[in-house]
This record gives C-alpha cells, sequence and structure tokens, in this order.
C-alpha cells in the first residue's frame, strides 16, 4: 500500500505544470503543508488518495500556499457520494475569505475590495453601481437579521464599483451548494464571499484573471453559485416548516443512517435546528 508521502508525490508533475506558469507556489513547500495536514487529521487520511492530489493540484492553479500561518486555503475532508450513490471520504481544496480577497487584489484588476452585511434595523441606501452606498448601523446593538449584503471594489483608476444581494439571492446560492454545513457555521462569511464572487465578474480583465477565476470555480462547486441573470425565485405555494430542534439521542441515530448510506447531511441540516455543539460533533466526524 502507498505511504502518503507516495500519494502526495504523485501530484507533482501536474502541480509543477501549472505552478511554473505563474511562479506563485512551489512544491517543496506546498507538499510539506499537505503531509502535515494529512498527518495531523485522520479524517483527511481516510479520503480517496486521488482527491487529496487533485486538491493539491488545485493550489497551483489558484496560487494559495496552504501554509496553515496565513490561512488563506485548506484542504477540508467532506462526505460526498460517488458515482454508486455511496457515501466516501472526499478531499476538497477550500479558499478562504482571506484568500479570495488575496486573489482579487493580486489579479491587478482591483485596488482593494470590501464586503459587508446589512441588518434589518440598518440604514442603508444603494446609489448604483458606481457610487458609493450609504451604511449606517448600531455597531454593538442587536441589528436584527441579515437582510442583504453588498460588495465595493476601488479601481486602480479610482472608480469604486458596488454590487449588491438580497438575503433571497444569499439563501438561493447557500441552496445550490453541496453542503450546508459551512454555511450552518459561518453564514455572514460565506454570505461575504457569495457578493465577492458574483461582483468580480465585473471588474476590469486583466492578463492574470485566470487565478479569480479558478478559485471562484472552486468555490462554486462546493458553496453554491446564482448567475447575475438569474430569474426571481418562485413563491411556494405555502410556508415552509421552520426546522426544529433534534435531541442529541436522535442525532447519533441520524449519524448513523448518514454513515450507512441512508439518509443524507443535507436533509439533516434541513429538517432540524441544531446547536453549536452539536455542528462541531458533526464536523469532528467528518461529515461536513
Amino acid at each position: 500500500m502507498s505511504t502518503w508521502v507516495e500519494i502526495i508525490e504523485g501530484a507533482a508533475l501536474k502541480f509543477n505544470k501549472i505552478a511554473t506558469a505563474s511562479n506563485l507556489v512551489t512544491w517543496a513547500e506546498e507538499s510539506q503543508f499537505a503531509l502535515q495536514a494529512v498527518m495531523k487529521n485522520d479524517k483527511l487520511a481516510q479520503c480517496a488518495p486521488v482527491t487529496v492530489q487533485n486538491a493539491i493540484i488545485n493550489v497551483a492553479a489558484v496560487g494559495l500556499t496552504l501554509n496553515p500561518a496565513l490561512g488563506y486555503a485548506y484542504l477540508v475532508p467532506e462526505s460526498e457520494k460517488d458515482a454508486s450513490g455511496k457515501w466516501v471520504s472526499m478531499c476538497n481544496l477550500r479558499v478562504s475569505f482571506k484568500g479570495l480577497l488575496k486573489i482579487a487584489t493580486d489579479s491587478g484588476s482591483i485596488l482593494w475590495v470590501k464586503a459587508e452585511i446589512v441588518k434589518a434595523a440598518d440604514k442603508f441606501t444603494y446609489r448604483g453601481p458606481c457610487e458609493l452606498p450609504i451604511h449606517e448601523m448600531d455597531a454593538f446593538g442587536d441589528r436584527g437579521v441579515t437582510v442583504g449584503a453588498y460588495c465595493i471594489a476601488k479601481t486602480h483608476q479610482g472608480d469604486y464599483l458596488v454590487d449588491v444581494m438580497s438575503a433571497a439571492e444569499i439563501k438561493a446560492i447557500r441552496g445550490a451548494a453541496k453542503q450546508d454545513g459551512v454555511w450552518s457555521k459561518w453564514p455572514e462569511e460565506m454570505a461575504k464571499k457569495a457578493i465577492i464572487k458574483r461582483a468580480s465578474k465585473q471588474w476590469p480583465k486583466t492578463d492574470r484573471e485566470d487565478r479569480l477565476d479558478k478559485a471562484v470555480a472552486v468555490l462554486n462547486e462546493y458553496e453554491g453559485s446564482q448567475e447575475l441573470t438569474a430569474q426571481p425565485l418562485e413563491q411556494p405555494a405555502k410556508p415552509a416548516a421552520l426546522p426544529s430542534p433534534i435531541t442529541d439521542e436522535r442525532l447519533q441515530k441520524a449519524l448513523i443512517k448518514i454513515k450507512a448510506g441512508e439518509y443524507t447531511i443535507e436533509k439533516l441540516f434541513e429538517n432540524f435546528e441544531l446547536t453549536d455543539e452539536q455542528q462541531d460533533l458533526i464536523a469532528d466526524e467528518g461529515l461536513v
């Protein structure tokens, strides 16, 4: 049986072929970061080896290091269905919010970018795609539920580009995600990533935008996406039932069924409201 050193080394040829074009990451460093991640995480070590190799190759494509001290990108173990419908452990490359911002500015099309969440109690005025919006809030009070998000990007020419996204659009993107665990745990950060991904389609084009396109494609595959021309969501015939709490005992039974392929993690998050402790338990099981 191949060792993880040998398995990771199997990605070297494709990694170097991609990485040498941009010279942003090196095999010597990233292979060690990948090996350290696998050695420290039992769930990663249980992933299909080819998925680990593919995730490492994607590191070269997006040009973000796996260095944990920087927090730009991570190898993440997740449960997915294979071609036969069986649940298996697979490794995916996840680009963090910080990593997405770095790629956006490195691309050269914008000078800086900022995303913010708008709450029900805030005073928000959208003044068009090229004017700074007005956003007033009580930063330390109860701002209510999320009603939307917006993104401001400043170009090298000094212009501002503004995009907004409603709560309904955020919900649609979340609904397209392969797994809801990361959305459940960090909904605001994921909403910010969603608006930045969409806004990036309108930014000035450069000869380095392929990195951003690749990063967005990687994120869209697992975190959901919605095209700019998406049609309004159809209204349901009747209000959907709110998720109900689940006891720890029932959760344990549900996890057993998920591992046996008799139930899905998506259904669990759809039907039940989980506490932070219960979500941590699911993450420890390697199911999100």
